[in-house]
């Protein structure tokens, strides 16, 4: 049976924290309150192990963000209550993240807190989009059409990401069987040949002698290479973060022939579908302009839309705002200006995702294409050169040979 940590306040206001087991957090919450004690905080108990320790960012992936909007929306439509809806979704989430944010939320609601705040204080969870339309939601009073609509939008850009992902498994192998022939070479193969081509003397040529000495520096220094390696990574990563490192980086992403075209693209699907979903919500222009620009995963794309959230602030409406943005297609001006003219932006924003949607698609695969044939050429030098430091001196001996 699972076990719970529990903090509890008894009828004194004295503070007291145990464990205890039930069937679920309903149950546990129920078991206490028959004590007649209020409960301050209780989540399921994971232990003090180092593997159910918190490893990487604690954003949930979209997956569990289709999977927490799909069945809250089920089950508000049904009837349900939100504590009750909350706990039967604890219930079926599998991911521990999931579970967690789920859980954590239940409590807040427990401890009196709306159902918003309780979303806000998972913030570093779930994105900003699902924080605010909840919000919305709860104010109208359409908590499940938000969760509906949060659902879809969830879904689509899970769709999208698995394209891209997809897209990108053939270029991601052959750099790995690129990598993993060369290191087998260094490793395995030049070592031997190296050891009989020394046996049989006479003068190498300075091509072998290169890749045999690189060779022996593997074997021998790996640990070196590895740190190497590592400290690349890590740089690139921490620089990729800092403030002149994401704008440089967003520069490179626009710029770059084909890479260029995909990230566009890509932009403009999820600025079309955010905006669209945010305004289907109620949510204001200003505000959805906001929302969508943390969405773009581009620092040049977010500092643009933050500049139009100026002009619209001013008073500018959006089509005038997001014109100055060249990076997005220039249909997006013209179908956001037919929307606002015939009052139907949200609407025309979400066929204007589905063509983005397809054009991104297209666009990543016109970009995979192009990385093919690079990979395989990187290959085939990788393996020519190995092969032809390793021929250089048989054929050089094997014509003395003869002679």
């Amino acid at each position: 049976m699972p076990k719970f940590k529990y903090e509890v306040v008894d009828a004194k206001g004295k503070m007291s924290t145990g464990f205890i087991e039930a069937g679920n957090v309903n149950d546990a919450s129920r078991l206490l309150k028959a004590d007649g004690k209020f409960i301050a905080s209780i989540k399921a108990d994971t232990g003090s192990s180092i593997l159910n320790a918190e490893v990487g960012s604690p954003r949930l992936k979209t997956k569990d963000l289709v999977i927490i909007s799909r069945q809250l929306a089920s089950l508000l439509s049904a009837g349900i209550t939100i504590i009750r809806a909350l706990d039967m979704l604890y219930q079926q989430v599998e991911s521990k993240k999931a579970k967690n944010c789920v859980g954590a939320i239940y409590e807040s609601i427990q401890s009196g807190k709306t159902l918003s705040e309780a979303f806000k204080e998972q913030s570093a969870a779930l994105p900003s989009i699902m924080v605010t339309m909840v919000s919305a939601g709860e104010e109208s009073g359409k908590l499940d059409e938000v969760m509906a609509r949060l659902a879809e939008h969830f879904a689509k850009e899970a769709k999208l990401k698995n394209k891209v992902s997809s897209a990108l498994v053939y270029p991601k192998i052959l750099g790995f069987v690129t990598a993993a022939v060369t290191l087998g070479l260094m490793i395995f193969v030049v070592p031997k040949l190296s050891d009989t081509i020394n046996e049989l003397g006479g003068e190498l040529p300075g091509l072998t002698k290169a890749v045999m000495n690189f060779s022996h520096s593997l074997v021998h220094f790996w640990y070196i290479y590895a740190l190497i390696v590592a400290a690349i990574v890590i740089s690139f990563k921490v620089w990729k973060k800092s403030e002149s490192g994401s704008i440089t980086w967003a520069k490179l992403m626009l710029k770059i022939p084909i890479v260029g075209k995909s990230t566009k693209m890509t932009a403009a699907a999820r600025f079309t579908r955010t905006m669209s979903t945010l305004l289907r919500s109620g949510i204001s222009v200003l505000q959805a302009v906001e929302i969508t620009g943390a969405t773009l995963d581009n620092k040049i794309l977010e500092k643009k839309l933050y500049d139009a959230r100026i002009d619209i602030r001013k008073g500018t409406n959006l089509s005038k705002a997001i014109r100055p943005i060249k990076e997005f297609p220039p249909m997006i001006y013209a179908m956001v200006s037919i929307g606002e003219e015939s009052g139907t932006l949200d609407s025309i924003l979400d066929k204007a995702a589905d063509f983005f949607e397809d054009e991104a698609d297209a666009a990543t695969a016109k970009l995979t294409s192009a990385i093919e044939p690079v990979m395989i050429i990187i290959m085939a030098v990788v393996v020519g050169t190995v092969v032809g430091a390793v021929g250089l001196p048989i054929f050089k001996m094997a014509s003395f040979i003869h002679v």
